[in-house]
């Protein structure tokens, strides 16, 4: 199943997120920044909170249905387009990425051209913030909210640090299927790109000041233009 077609259960089945806790971890760093680019924005939670605490938020994503339901709930412009690719018309005081956005790139390279990408998108004294997702073991997980099931097996490769999940959606008793497939970034890799264009930044862990390590569940890279 396609997210389009999957965006009207999106979020049903990630109403448990805590959205408040990963809003609140980016009100802190984006402080009295006003203008913020949500790369990603997917159906537009983040946007909403972040406007709630009246800032200026605009968004991108590649999914239209996503946009569609994001339209609902968010004033600022919406944008669909890809995060490699996609050139702002103008600059922001914050851009930030979150829910594993970047983990749909393929490789570190593809990282190092995204983050570089999006930096040059910074005002002076803006700051980007990117979170990742760190699973580094095999699972699986079922979730059933409502008439809908979601059944989700992954498969992390040590090898390749590439995550895929198998994804059974059970919907008013029709059956659909989805793969995705995640690159998972070492920490040392992340701070050889930071480093290697001296940046300045800090590697938090799981929407706290806590320091990252390779057992955090999530990674958020915040980096800031001097």
């Amino acid at each position: 199943m396609e997210y389009q077609e999957m965006a009207k259960y999106y979020d049903l089945f990630y109403k448990k997120k805590n959205y408040d806790k990963e809003s609140t971890f980016l009100e802190n760093l984006i402080n009295k920044r006003k203008t913020i680019l949500d790369v990603g924005c997917g159906t537009g939670l983040h946007m909403h909170y972040l406007e709630e605490k009246n800032y200026q938020v605009e968004g991108l994503d590649l999914n239209e249905g996503m946009l569609e339901v994001a339209k609902t709930r968010v004033k600022g412009t919406l944008y669909q387009g890809n995060l490699l690719d996609f050139q702002p018309k103008k600059k922001y005081d914050a851009i930030i990425s979150m829910f594993a956005v970047f983990n749909h790139l393929t490789d570190e390279q593809e990282l190092e051209k995204a983050i570089l990408h999006w930096y040059k998108y910074l005002n002076e004294k803006g700051i980007l913030i990117i979170d990742l997702h760190n699973g580094r073991k095999s699972g699986e997980k079922e979730t059933t909210i409502d008439n809908c099931k979601r059944i989700m097996k992954w498969t992390f490769d040590n090898t390749t640090f590439k995550e895929n999940t198998e994804i059974t959606y059970i919907i008013d008793g029709k059956t659909y299927q989805d793969t995705h497939e995640f690159q998972i970034y070492k920490l040392n890799q992340i701070e050889e790109i930071l480093k290697k264009y001296n940046l300045k930044y800090q590697l938090y862990e799981n929407y706290s000041l806590e320091k990252a390590t390779d057992d955090s569940k999530n990674i958020e890279i915040v980096i800031e233009k001097e």
